[in-house]
């Protein structure tokens, strides 16, 4: 492009040497708000427009960055996609919504690139990062979207100094989560983005800040859960005295002929637990679907209980009493 090209008011310079169509950010509020006719909180709202702020602005440094950086931390969560609370992201949103002064989508400044090299190399003092320089010994990098960036792993031990040990584990679960194939089919063991194992050496490298809540959480660490939602209504109902349930189970009927698959489920009591995100009420095609599944496994003598954001948050006394109630009609007995 020419110079005076790069002079026109709709890019913007996040970087030295970079320029970023200025809308890009625009286009993440946008659809930021229209979360909130899909009944998001306020804190889903703003974190889902800092997220894709953070992506934004990390591809524009990656242009930039000198060969031996990678990206770690709070940032690297953002590009391997896990889940992170607003506090996070953005402090001074979270301070906004905490104050109960609502979102402000474009008025509160960015949160810093966390970027990272290995010693001997120097950290990175550019405006907008927060360089560090870490050991070779505790640090695996890789490529994940086109960017360098620590491994799942070492970004698990790593969020141990920025999260709670229940925020650990939703992190943990959605690095270890085995997605299924298209039409439902299950993937082969260990196809996730690390595995549990991977994560326990990750934390037994070295030192690691907030260690003591690494280790609370990855014991507690399942392969299954899709979600943050669903770890969350899983912790919520063994804490509450329920058994551990199954993850990601497949339900047949009395045929043995395939009925889908749940999230949570009881097999030896054929109970049925559902987290209903906002995707099954707003897709029509899933709502069918899920209709049509739950139909034919209450035919095959389950109990299908359906469980909602309401039911979980802020407080799951609800969701818990809903499960227990339907456990003890099935012949469970504490």
């Amino acid at each position: 492009m020419s110079e005076r090209r790069l002079r026109y008011r709709d890019l913007d310079a996040p970087f030295h040497g970079v320029r970023v169509r200025a809308d890009a950010v625009a286009y993440a509020a946008e659809a930021a708000r229209a979360e909130a006719v899909h009944d998001a909180s306020p804190a889903a709202i703003a974190a889902r427009f800092h997220r894709t702020a953070i992506l934004v602005r990390a591809r524009a440094y990656a242009q930039v960055a000198p060969p031996h950086a990678f990206f770690q931390g709070v940032t690297a969560g953002v590009i391997w996609d896990v889940p992170l609370p607003l506090r996070s992201l953005n402090p001074e949103a979270h301070a906004r919504l905490h104050r109960r002064q609502g979102i402000s989508l474009d008025g509160d400044p960015p949160r810093l690139l966390d970027v990272a090299v290995l010693a001997p190399h120097r950290a990175s003092r550019a405006a907008g990062v927060h360089g560090r320089q870490l050991s070779e010994a505790m640090t695996s990098v890789q490529i994940q979207s086109g960017l360098r960036v620590v491994s799942p792993a070492t970004l698990w031990a790593q969020l141990g100094d920025e999260l709670t040990a229940d925020e650990l584990i939703a992190v943990g679960d959605a690095l270890v989560h085995e997605a299924r194939s298209r039409g439902g089919r299950r993937s082969r063991a260990g196809v996730g983005h690390t595995t549990i194992a991977r994560l326990e050496a990750a934390l037994y490298a070295g030192r690691r800040v907030g260690a003591a809540k690494l280790r609370e959480a990855l014991p507690q660490i399942r392969v299954g859960s899709a979600s943050q939602p669903e770890t969350d209504l899983r912790l919520a109902l063994v804490r509450g005295g329920l058994p551990e349930p199954t993850l990601d189970f497949d339900v047949v009927g009395l045929r043995g002929e395939p009925i889908g698959y749940t999230e949570i489920a009881y097999p030896d009591h054929r109970v049925l637990v559902e987290y209903e995100g906002d995707h099954h009420r707003i897709d029509r095609a899933q709502w069918h679907r899920d209709i049509e599944k739950h139909a034919h496994a209450a035919a095959a003598g389950w109990i299908v209980l359906r469980i909602t954001s309401s039911h979980l948050y802020p407080r799951p006394e609800a969701a818990v009493r809903q499960v227990r109630d339907a456990l003890l009609r099935a012949g469970w007995r504490p």
